[in-house]
């Protein structure tokens, strides 16, 4: 880049003022989002009715008759 092209650079820039918000601003919406997700997702979760996993365990065994041992699962 040479002299020239810098010069022209800084002039293009130097309208361009970007300034990051401050910390504590941005550390408070982090925060604000996740406990709003948090308290959001309890909220959910005391809507649905409870998971049972007694079918898992009916899939996983052995159909009646057969000798678990030689049962290939696939």
């Amino acid at each position: 880049m040479t002299r020239r092209d810098q010069e022209l650079l800084d002039r293009q820039l130097r309208g361009l003022c970007i300034q990051p918000p401050p910390t504590g601003t941005m550390i408070l919406a982090i925060m604000a989002v996740f406990v709003a997700g948090l308290f959001l997702g309890n909220v959910r979760s005391e809507a649905r009715e409870p998971v049972h996993f007694d079918t898992i365990e009916m899939a996983l065994s052995a159909p009646s008759g057969l000798n678990p041992t030689l049962t290939v699962l696939r």
